[in-house]
């Protein structure tokens, strides 16, 4: 069990008593709000998604607990990705560095590494998908990236490229929970932007082109056949 599996799990065991808590002390917790929970180190660190539980203990840690509302999908989803503090840096850029012609969105280095990370994952023999927590939790870390350093600064970066909508979200079945479906990641490969990045805006040959075959239609092939 990881910490990820952890969190949630003991968020939802203190919602009942922390609210009951809460409403005997005048301060009542409207309805659609959450608990988000995060097991923290000694100074203050979040402890890493794909860590061990075992790397956590009541003795050599914090536990942080925080109410949030409930948001749309896809806001609860970036939501998941914890946002820097005041003292940790951010990867998010305060000025455009890199833009393409005629847009008005602007992809920062960082943003085009994760892009990139992103395809390459994509491109991985027998994944049809990317899991968005996979790729937070497992892909991202052992990229080491020099334009994000630290986690706080990759989930940073990949809030922003979703919110830009660089990037999809989307659901798969699960096989072993049906009741939980797979949230996934994929390149939005339509939009300029990311074309650039990839390095495809300029090459034709990536675009589908018909090609014509000589000969009768394939239809009137089949028909004459079945007859």
């Amino acid at each position: 069990m990881n910490i990820k599996d952890v969190e949630p799990r003991v968020a939802q065991k203190l919602i009942g008593p922390l609210r009951e808590a809460l409403k005997e002390l005048s301060y009542p917790l409207p309805d659609g709000y959450q608990v988000r929970l995060s097991l923290l180190d000694l100074n203050g660190r979040k402890k890493r998604s794909n860590a061990a539980a075992s790397n956590w203990s009541p003795e050599s840690g914090r536990i942080e607990i925080r109410f949030e509302p409930a948001r749309l999908e896809e806001k609860q989803l970036t939501s998941e990705i914890p946002r820097g503090t005041d003292d940790e840096p951010h990867a998010q850029p305060q000025r455009p560095s890199a833009s393409v012609s005629g847009s008005n969105s602007y992809v920062h280095p960082a943003e085009g590494d994760l892009l990139k990370a992103l395809d390459r994952a994509e491109c991985k023999p027998g994944w049809n998908f990317v899991a968005l927590k996979k790729f937070r939790d497992e892909i991202l870390p052992l990229e080491h990236f020099v334009s994000m350093r630290t986690e706080v600064e990759q989930h940073t970066v990949l809030r922003s490229v979703i919110e830009k909508k660089f990037v999809l979200i989307g659901k798969v079945p699960n096989p072993k929970s049906p009741q939980f479906p797979v949230t996934t990641i994929r390149l939005n490969r339509l939009l300029p932007e990311v074309k650039a990045v990839l390095g495809h805006s300029a090459n034709p040959d990536l675009d589908f082109h018909p090609v014509d075959i000589r000969g009768e239609p394939l239809s009137a092939t089949i028909l004459r056949d079945r007859r």
